[in-house]
């Protein structure tokens, strides 16, 4: 495997942690302002409520922040061989993708363009939400492109078929000689 993915893996979990706990806190941000209404508040008619997309961003970033330790090996593995490490990653990467795709997409249905609130401050908070969602998303594509080509490429002998043991160690290869 070529020595880019390797050298980028660790730095895009790095920034991938960062915008996680970013969101983490940008999310918390506007779950506080929209479930503590402050009286008169013209927005919702001053009751409070909450956004189900913004708790759905809300658990993605945590669930994010909660596996880049395993992944990084901050926290002892529970495998012991390395294919099953690169498998749990690409499974780990797969599921946040998943979580953060649908997060960032239902998030920018619902305000797709918030060019005309600008002025407030909670308008610019869920500019900065959506922002972070998707610069997460981009991250985690990018994880995922480097988890498979590692799942992909696991270390064989060179005459071995290319194809990826999924199950077990290697198996000893039997050579037969003709007489």
């Amino acid at each position: 495997m070529s020595p880019l993915p390797v050298i980028l893996r660790v730095p895009l979990w790095i920034v991938l942690w960062v915008f996680a706990g970013i969101l983490t806190i940008i999310t918390i941000v506007r779950l506080s302002y929209t479930t503590h209404l402050p009286p008169g508040d013209t927005l919702n008619g001053g009751r409070d409520f909450f956004d189900p997309i913004v708790v759905e961003l809300l658990v993605s970033s945590i669930l994010a922040l909660g596996t880049i330790p395993f992944v990084l090996r901050w926290i002892p593995p529970q495998f012991s061989s390395q294919s099953s490490n690169n498998v749990f990653e690409l499974g780990s990467v797969g599921l946040l993708w998943l979580f953060w795709l649908s997060g960032c997409v239902v998030s920018t249905s619902i305000w797709p363009d918030l060019s005309f609130c600008a002025q407030f401050a909670q308008c610019r908070t869920l500019s900065a939400m959506m922002a972070f969602a998707w610069l997460g998303w981009v991250a985690l594509t990018g994880l995922g492109v480097i988890a498979i080509l590692a799942v992909a490429h696991k270390a064989r002998a060179p005459s071995s078929p290319m194809m990826v043991e999924w199950a077990g160690p290697p198996r000893p290869r039997v050579d037969t000689v003709s007489v």
